[in-house]
């Protein structure tokens, strides 16, 4: 995987955009912006808010989280449909591993799994990605009823959705209460697991679950890390590790050098062995961090 996609917010003046973003070479601080222009491409602009993004499994598609609903753009062509028109703020989504299921988590607090093979109505269409025209959501937000089928509701807003790759059934939800939970798409009507001690009161931040899938990680807005066991729900970590709070977060993968390349020379695959050390990439407002445990 050479390509990576990148999104930006918006603002109150102009909208959110989509851009593919050239890896082949790593990106250095010293990188010009005649340099990282020439890697970024434009996708595709939109008049509103993009409040998370996410890709299917072979890159081609991606799905947008907006203030208006969620959209699917091609990101070979730059066309685009919208799936799900909601009233509803889409804070977090993420695709399943089959790449078929996207899990949307609201800001009214609700979870909706979408099965983007179905016909989806043609809201709106751009040209393709080299003219980055702008995609015009619609003004009047379409009313959509979620019940019980399909959906899954958590007591405030869902600020991070993850599925479990090794079991396509189970995901995560987090709220913006600091409520962590485990959910089995097959009994939507109550949670698997619960997980204890996670703080948060209104911020926007990621949960973060390891390549063996045995650990949940989540920063806290009392600066604190802290790492839960997926299988038992035991908070097993919890550190003061800086004064910012950690939004973002992304374990490395094996043989993965972008945990390092010393601490891949050292460890390699065995990385996330119980005899070795863990270490995983968090990100903040004041910048990326690396942090290491036993």
């Amino acid at each position: 995987m050479h390509y990576n996609m990148v999104s930006t917010l918006g603002s109150g003046v102009c909208g959110g955009s989509v851009y593919v973003l050239n890896l082949r070479e790593p990106l250095t601080f010293s990188c010009n912006s005649l340099d990282l222009n020439r890697r970024i491409n434009k996708v595709t602009s939109v008049d509103c808010t993009i409040w998370t993004a996410d890709t299917n499994c072979n890159s081609i598609k991606a799905a947008i989280g907006t203030n208006f609903g969620v959209s699917l753009i091609n990101l070979e062509t730059g066309r685009s449909s919208m799936v799900y028109p909601s009233k509803s703020d889409v804070l977090s989504l993420q695709f399943d591993l089959s790449g078929n299921i996207l899990l949307c988590g609201t800001r009214k607090g609700a979870i909706v799994a979408i099965d983007v093979r179905q016909r989806q109505p043609k809201c709106f269409e751009v040209s393709a990605r080299t003219s980055a025209s702008k995609i015009q959501c619609p003004h009047k937000k379409t009313r959509r009823n979620l019940n019980s089928s399909n959906a899954v509701f958590m007591s405030s807003a869902v600020c991070s959705v993850v599925a479990l790759q090794s079991d396509e059934q189970y995901f995560f939800g987090s709220s913006m209460n600091g409520s962590i939970k485990l959910f089995d798409r097959r009994f939507l009507n109550r949670d698997v697991q619960s997980y204890e001690g996670h703080m948060n009161s209104h911020s926007h931040i990621q949960l973060g679950v390891d390549p063996s899938e045995t650990f949940v990680l989540s920063g806290g807005e009392d600066s604190f890390v802290r790492i839960w066991s997926i299988k038992t729900s035991e908070l097993i970590f919890e550190e003061n590790a800086s004064n910012c709070i950690f939004s973002t977060v992304s374990w490395p993968h094996y043989g993965d050098f972008s945990y390092g390349y010393d601490q891949f020379l050292n460890n390699g695959d065995s990385l996330y062995k119980s005899t070795c050390s863990w270490g995983v990439w968090l990100g903040s407002r004041e910048g990326l961090h690396y942090m290491r445990g036993t």
